[in-house]
């Protein structure tokens, strides 16, 4: 299978992702499966002829994690701490902190992705999980200037691992007819 490219950015970090409504339930028996590219977030549909995906339990995510450590700093509603940012994606990111959040707080971060440059800021994070000091953020709003920050940062992530993204769902498998 040729490495599929995103038709917004052109760049091949996409990944497949779980279907959605009736209709991408029909497509599908007509080969055609949802995708989302990593970096710009374009979610789009592409006919793999011959392809089919078999469901397996895990992860739905549409964006992929990637481990990395760096600080943050946040503040909402009566909140205000830090922490450890432990995965990061351009959905969202999980971290660690001493700070008591509750879910459905709605966040400003501030991520220090490196100590060579001022931090990216997202303008809102909503907690979606909260366990044991282990908080997980979705990015809702962001200046897009910060946005495309994130995006070089996380581009460079998954160059540097040296392979490119799995273009699959990880709970998900071909199987070619």
């Amino acid at each position: 299978m040729a490495q599929l490219k995103c038709p917004n950015c052109g760049r091949e970090f996409v990944r497949r992702i779980s279907r959605s409504g009736v209709l991408e339930v029909l497509l599908s028996y007509f080969y055609v499966y949802p995708f989302k590219c990593q970096l710009c977030g374009e979610r789009f549909r592409h006919r793999e002829r011959g392809v089919r995906y078999v469901r397996m339990d895990g992860d739905r995510r549409d964006y992929e994690r990637i481990e990395m450590k760096f600080p943050v700093s946040f503040f909402g509603q009566d909140i205000k701490g830090e922490g450890i940012v432990f995965s990061v994606s351009m959905g969202g990111c999980t971290m660690q902190t001493q700070a008591q959040v509750e879910i459905g707080a709605i966040l400003n971060l501030s991520l220090q992705i490196s100590k060579d440059v001022p931090p990216v800021i997202v303008d809102a994070g909503a907690v979606r999980n909260v366990r044991d000091g282990i908080i997980g953020v979705e990015f809702l709003l962001w200046q897009q200037s910060e946005r495309e920050r994130l995006q070089l940062f996380v581009r460079g992530l998954l160059i540097g691992r040296g392979v490119d993204l799995d273009p699959l769902d990880p709970t998900e498998r071909p199987v070619t007819k």
